[in-house]
């Protein structure tokens, strides 16, 4: 439905209109937004909390619409603890809220531009690029966490994450099923994993990984992405709201924006170049790795390949280490299976990712568009 015909409608019947486009925008920048809680204590019916508060005559509206999705199973989340209650929009309701956000964008994109002023672009580039879908390379809803992660929760988390992603949909369950028939257990699914992880180090999925990374640590580039998404907010161009696991547990809040503040803020960034943040990232993932795994030889110089980095400057980085009494030298003798080096100070390899993590986020930051 177009929305001038759907402005149209709502007057015919002798409604405000306001009231009702502003509820389908805050359904469509919030992509599904829980309503009200239903806490499982021993007393039952069970204490419920709203979340967010609508006039009932709204919401009717846009049901009769079929703007947002009815079914219980769509709407609910029946967890162990508690039960959450969701708007959720239909097709037809995001492709209505995404016109309505677009004509607030045009009235507003003035004030937007002053505020994408304010950051540095290479930050605003960490953030266009954390939204990225890597299935079809697609801008999906920006979602930023208020709390951070440590740094090897938000590496392994975004690590799994584009694993899977860079797989074909059908791709991993069609290994699980042969991996339990033949095996009965998961081992062609690990080896899948892992050939799969080799492609996240071509350069574009390497950035939205080091992006995904970024902007999940807790770290001084986040701190900043939750200035920039307060100013989107004060905008009414993104929303924070509470985040449920499916048990119902609360998680914490988080900020969203649609896909349209993605697209605006990659084309505003299109001349950003991360390649000078790939190589120390890419040390800091490998140190890591090596804290808890092997780091096999021929997985490192596949890494070294795809991104363009040459095997001598790993080799000299390691000596430097090796000197401080941080890791081995590189093991020039190993075998494609033999570990490329190892760590020999925990203490001193942590004292060293966090510098480094510090030098990068400082360049993230600090850098200027030119």
């Amino acid at each position: 439905m177009k929305l001038e015909k759907f402005i149209e409608e709502i007057a015919s019947l002798g409604l405000p209109v306001d009231p009702v486009i502003n509820f389908i925008k805050v359904l469509y920048v919030a992509k599904k937004l829980p309503y009200e809680i239903e806490i499982k204590r021993t007393q039952y019916p069970y204490p419920t909390e709203v979340l967010f508060e609508v006039e009932d005559w709204i919401v009717d509206l846009v049901r009769k619409y079929y703007l947002i999705l009815t079914g219980i199973s769509e709407t609910t989340v029946y967890g162990e603890t508690a039960n959450v209650r969701y708007y959720v929009l239909t097709e037809k309701g995001f492709d209505l809220g995404s016109q309505i956000f677009q004509k607030y964008l045009e009235n507003i994109i003035t004030k937007l531009v002053g505020i994408l002023s304010k950051y540095p672009p290479t930050l605003l580039k960490i953030i266009a690029l954390s939204a990225i879908n890597l299935r079809n390379g697609k801008a999906t809803w920006l979602s930023i966490k208020i709390e951070g992660l440590n740094l090897d929760t938000a590496l392994s988390g975004a690590t799994s994450a584009l694993e899977i992603s860079v797989m074909k949909p059908n791709q991993l369950f069609r290994i699980y099923e042969a991996s339990k028939r033949v095996y009965g257990d998961l081992r062609l699914v690990l080896e899948g994993l892992k050939k799969a992880r080799a492609k996240i180090y071509e350069p574009r999925i390497y950035d939205i990984f080091m992006s995904r990374v970024l902007i999940n640590y807790n770290g001084k580039v986040l701190k900043k992405a939750l200035s920039f998404m307060e100013d989107l907010s004060a905008l009414e161009l993104a929303i924070k709201i509470p985040v449920y696991s499916s048990k119902g547990e609360y998680l914490g809040e988080e900020y969203r924006a649609p896909p349209e503040i993605v697209y605006i803020l990659d084309e505003w960034t299109s001349n950003i170049d991360l390649s000078q943040i790939r190589r120390p990232f890419l040390a800091v993932e490998l140190i890591i790795r090596a804290l808890r795994e092997k780091v096999a030889k021929q997985s490192l110089l596949e890494a070294l390949n795809k991104l363009g980095i040459p095997e001598e400057e790993i080799k000299a980085a390691l000596e430097i280490m090796y000197e401080q009494g941080i890791t081995s030298r590189y093991n020039e003798a190993g075998g494609p299976d033999s570990p490329a080096f190892i760590i020999l100070n925990k203490t001193k390899a942590r004292e060293e990712i966090e510098k480094t993590i510090d030098f990068i986020e400082n360049i993230i930051l600090y850098a200027r568009k030119e």
